[in-house]
């Protein structure tokens, strides 16, 4: 795993307030999933990763791995 995967799924960790996810993670499934959380993903993509993804655009995601595609992080 590159040190920007690792990143990506550290901040993910933190917006998603759980102790840790994987690619595989279903990042709508946690607790506190709601549209706060969903724009404090975007906004952490845009500002970290340059990629501005919209609603539409996170709507497709699934994983954190989806996430980090969508972001351009490479795997």
């Amino acid at each position: 795993m590159t040190k920007v995967e690792q990143e990506f799924l550290e901040r993910a960790a933190g917006i998603l307030e759980v102790p840790s996810v994987a690619p595989e993670t279903d990042f709508r499934a946690g607790p506190l999933w709601d549209s706060l959380t969903a724009f404090a993903l975007r906004v952490m993509i845009h500002q970290r990763f340059g990629r501005e993804l919209s609603a539409a655009d996170l709507e497709k995601c699934r994983t954190v791995a989806d996430l980090m595609a969508a972001a351009g992080v490479e795997r």
